[in-house]
């Protein structure tokens, strides 16, 4: 209404919606944005003069109702039930025709549509760790094959296999940690962007990071000890001579 009416009081005054005249006899308070949405403009009309004006065919009514303490709730409920029924004109061995929904359904609803996205995100994550290691597995063992004479030379003036081993474990783990830093870093400014555009509260999840990285570190061990195993059981005079 500040939009509409920005220097005088908005009571009483007419305006048009899709072509036809109403009369604004009061104002709500601001709400702001709730998900990203626009909680402001909103315009109540009586029940009978929408149905007037759009018409009533394909339209579905949603009626909310509060109780009044949650001791009341059961008997808010069946009065609503009752009252539906009634408003239908259901004879008592009818089914319902209309969906009642409360804070419970809705929750249990949403908990149930959460745990499939939660599934969804393990199996794709699961997937990408796969894919990732198995990436890592042969960026090693490309590095083994270049690095042939120089695990000959080292093998050669005395270095051990343990130390060899330990050498390609390590560089395996940095690569993984560094796609898992920077993935963590997308993840994490990305739902914090997200959470900024919806006006929600920003959190970094240090829990989570924690266990990133460790999941990046055992991905590191798995995937690079093969490489590591072939480069520290080298033969050092045949490496010497590799071409």
């Amino acid at each position: 209404m500040k939009k509409l009416f920005p220097a005088e009081n908005p009571l009483d005054k007419r305006l048009k919606v899709a072509g036809r005249t109403y009369t604004v006899v009061g104002t709500f308070a601001e709400k702001g944005k709730s998900f990203g949405q626009d909680e402001n403009g909103i315009a109540m009309v009586p029940i009978t003069r929408y149905l007037s004006d759009f018409g009533s065919e394909g339209r579905s009514i949603s009626i909310a109702t509060q109780s009044a303490s949650q001791l009341t709730y059961n008997r808010t409920m069946d009065r609503a039930i009752t009252m539906m029924r009634i408003v239908r004109g259901l004879r008592p061995d009818q089914e319902n025709d209309f969906e009642l929904y409360s804070n419970d359904s809705l929750l249990s609803a949403f908990a149930k549509v959460a745990d499939v996205v939660r599934s969804g995100a393990f199996v794709i994550s699961a997937i990408a760790l796969l894919a990732a290691g198995v990436g890592i597995m042969n960026i090693m063992l490309v590095s083994v094959t270049e690095r042939t004479k120089e695990i000959g030379i080292r093998k050669s003036i005395g270095a051990r296999r343990s130390s060899i081993l330990l050498q390609f474990l390590v560089e395996s783990v940095v690569i993984s940690l560094a796609g898992g830093v920077l993935g963590i870093a997308l993840g994490v400014a990305g739902g914090n962007g997200l959470a900024l555009m919806l006006h929600a509260s920003v959190v970094f999840p240090w829990g989570w990071v924690a266990v990133g990285l460790i999941v990046c570190s055992g991905i590191g061990v798995g995937f690079g000890f093969y490489p590591a195993w072939k480069a520290a059981g080298l033969d050092p005079i045949e490496a010497l001579r590799f071409e």
